[in-house]
């Protein structure tokens, strides 16, 4: 498999941009994973255009990064876990179908919890990273797994 795609897939954050007009996910959330984030699709244009983003939304579920989202405020919790997973896992085995070459997952505990059983869909063979520790070290992972593509 010749494949470059890559697959990123971020929690939402608590820190929103305050635009009351709808904003593209990777716009609207402002948490450290976001920035890294835009930089890297700032700084590397060539390599993003290989790169789909996927956004674990508390309110929306699992969405593209260029969804409009409109400001909101839900927090992630047990029983948001369970009403999200039968959406979470029809889209995610959907976007699996492009053929990704590696896919990196950063999410927060809670949001990981939507995933659980969902990571036995990725084909064997692609390269599969999930970030964990605290934030700080998952943005260290995000930025290598960004900028070395961990292929």
């Amino acid at each position: 498999m010749n494949c470059k795609r890559r697959l990123l897939i971020l929690s939402c954050s608590q820190r929103k941009h305050a635009s009351p007009e709808p904003l593209p996910a990777i716009e609207r959330y402002n948490g450290p994973l976001f920035f890294v984030l835009r930089r890297f699709l700032r700084e590397s244009p060539r390599q993003a255009k290989q790169l789909d983003v996927y956004i674990l939304s508390a309110a929306h579920g699992l969405i593209p990064g260029e969804f409009l989202t409109p400001l909101y405020d839900q927090k992630m919790d047990a029983l948001r876990v369970v009403a999200l997973r039968p959406q979470v896992k029809t889209m995610f085995s959907d976007i699996l179908r492009a053929n990704y070459a590696s896919i990196c997952f950063v999410l927060g505990k809670t949001y990981l919890k939507v995933f659980e059983g969902l990571q036995q869909l990725v084909p064997v063979g692609i390269d599969s990273l999930v970030a964990s520790g605290p934030m700080g070290k998952k943005q260290v992972q995000l930025k290598k797994w960004l900028w070395g593509g961990h292929q």
